[in-house]
């Protein structure tokens, strides 16, 4: 990997926990071939950061697409603070379905949980263009933060797709 690169993926990563101060969510990338092989190239189109608001910082990176804004596979980061709607990783999973819910019926299968995280899916039907009917979704809940990885695909993951994105949640842990 060019230096370059594994500082722009150092910085990317540390930037995520800015808003926590104290927590640092921390996850193993190269169990997830096709994120690794993006990452690896370097392409500065595949990787959007937007860190406008502080207390709410977002990353995407485009695994199949043509670009983080023009994406058909994609890994969301987002590391926020709590606020008095959503100060638990409970709080967060019962937002992100309601907002999916509001978009087209979705079914949520909890996969895995913990005592300071959750991690789910979410099938979609009949959704708008451009709205990803597929997504696994891990929520991590610090002291002072709330992280979010989401692998989201406008078609559907294949089975080993999906084994490498949980593997890759299920690395994922605070420091």
């Amino acid at each position: 990997m060019p230096r370059w690169l594994r500082t722009l993926l150092l910085c990317a990563l540390a930037l995520v926990a800015v808003p926590a101060l104290a927590d640092k969510l921390v996850f193993d990338h190269r169990l997830v071939s096709a994120l690794k092989a993006v990452l690896d190239a370097g392409d500065p189109a595949m990787i959007s950061y937007d860190d406008r608001n502080p207390r709410n910082v977002v990353d995407v990176i485009a695994v199949r697409g043509k670009s983080a804004q023009d994406w058909q596979e994609a890994l969301i980061i987002i590391a926020r603070m709590p606020d008095r709607r959503i100060a638990t990783a409970a709080d967060w999973v019962a937002q992100l379905q309601r907002d999916a819910a509001k978009k087209c019926p979705a079914k949520f299968t909890v996969l895995a949980q913990d005592a300071n995280s959750v991690t789910f899916e979410r099938r979609s039907t009949g959704c708008p263009s451009g709205y990803p009917p597929v997504a696994l979704y891990r929520v991590v809940a610090g002291k002072p933060s709330l992280f979010l990885l989401a692998a989201m695909t406008k078609t559907d993951f294949s089975p080993a797709a999906r084994s490498e994105w949980l593997a890759m949640m299920a690395s994922a842990h605070l420091e």
